[in-house]
């Protein structure tokens, strides 16, 4: 396993929602149709998702939307 990895943050369900400004619902849809990165597992009933991952799609929206790729 990728030591960088171990570092990283993880954000929540939750947490992620709030940055993308939708809810947990629209965030589970997202994934489900393949339209955001999907999460980790972090536990039985939980998981989360990196904060490169969340970061990197970000990154390419904004490039996508201003016409360039990242």
């Amino acid at each position: 396993m990728d030591v960088s990895i171990l570092n990283e943050d993880i954000l929540t369900q939750k947490e992620v929602a709030k940055k993308l400004r939708t809810s947990r619902t629209g965030l589970h849809d997202m994934v489900k149709a393949g339209e955001f990165v999907p999460p980790i597992r972090i536990g039985i009933r939980r998981v989360g998702w990196l904060v490169s991952d969340v970061d990197k799609w970000l990154n390419n929206r904004i490039a996508e939307r201003r016409g360039g790729a990242v």
